[in-house]
């Protein structure tokens, strides 16, 4: 039996990431990944769901990420999520509360012990203020920098050189990041989205500029964070459960839509169990359980 981490119906969510979090590139804005899976929780648990999305592009989990910008007026990685966790995360009280960091801090090159002290003093907070809510960490996803053949072809040549400090090359670090992001979510109570496993080696999901995901891929991320919420919270089931147990439900009135109905006529009335024939279709005098 799975730990159910939470049976109650979320009612506020606030996310906390990067550039993937924020939706740059989705060109479709329900594709965003955090409101594809805001989408579903909707459409699952009984009730509302408010939603602040409070990434921002460029952002970096802490001052010591060597991709880290003050603020000067101008262009900047900063605040870091550590930095403004308790403002953007924290202050707003949710219980859904998603982190979503690694790639930028990856591809600069953050080492991941400085990485993961930064970060496991975000989630104790976190999970100190906020002690009945769902935490979720979002790992990073796959990019072609992590493939240091693929990065160093001469069709990179252009987002090489305009990465800057961000186009580290190799995979070596986001590994490490994915074990000990794991570890830091199973120490205090929180779910792990292993977004570099799903996405691995699929090109056709990020766009050209080698960085953000296509629609198609903000929409697979937030499908895989809806996935590991359902399948380790039962409140998204509640509603489902109720549904059929009050409504009359069965295996004789559900499924079959656009079926072949001579599939369907078939399966309904061979004799699992003893039937009668009279005028019109064959009516069951006893119903037993049935295959699948």
């Amino acid at each position: 039996m799975r730990q159910d981490f939470r049976a109650a119906p979320v009612r506020r969510m606030v996310v906390m990431g990067e550039s993937n979090a924020y939706g740059m590139c989705a060109t479709d804005p329900e594709n965003e990944w955090v409101q594809a899976v805001a989408s579903l929780i909707r459409r699952h648990q009984d009730g509302y769901l408010q939603v602040r999305n409070n990434s921002i592009p460029a952002n970096v989990l802490s001052p010591a990420a060597p991709g880290y910008i003050p603020f000067r007026g101008e262009y900047a990685t900063a605040p870091s999520a550590l930095e403004r966790y308790e403002d953007d995360m924290v202050a707003h009280r949710p219980d859904l509360a998603v982190y979503a960091y690694g790639l930028n801090d990856s591809r600069c090159g953050h080492a991941t012990s400085s990485f993961i002290r930064d970060y496991e003093t975000i989630v104790s907070s976190t999970r100190r203020e906020l002690t009945d809510a769902l935490i979720v960490l979002v790992g990073p996803y796959w990019n072609p920098p992590y493939d240091r053949e693929l990065w160093s072809s001469p069709g990179y040549d252009h987002q090489r050189a305009s990465f800057g400090a961000f186009a580290r090359a190799g995979d070596d670090l986001v590994r490490d990041y994915n074990s000990a992001i794991r570890d830091l979510a199973d120490r205090y109570g929180c779910l792990f989205v292993d977004a570099y496993s799903t996405l691995q080696g699929a090109l056709w999901l990020i766009h050209d500029d080698a960085c953000h995901l296509t629609d198609i891929g903000q929409a697979l991320l937030g499908m895989e964070v809806f996935a590991q919420v359902a399948t380790n919270c039962s409140f998204l089931s509640r509603r489902s459960i109720a549904a059929y147990q009050e409504g009359g439900f069965s295996i004789h009135n559900t499924g079959g839509t656009n079926g072949l109905p001579a599939a369907i006529m078939t399966w309904r009335y061979m004799p699992w169990g003893t039937r009668t024939r009279s005028v019109g279709p064959p009516t069951w005098s006893m119903v037993e359980h049935r295959p699948a």
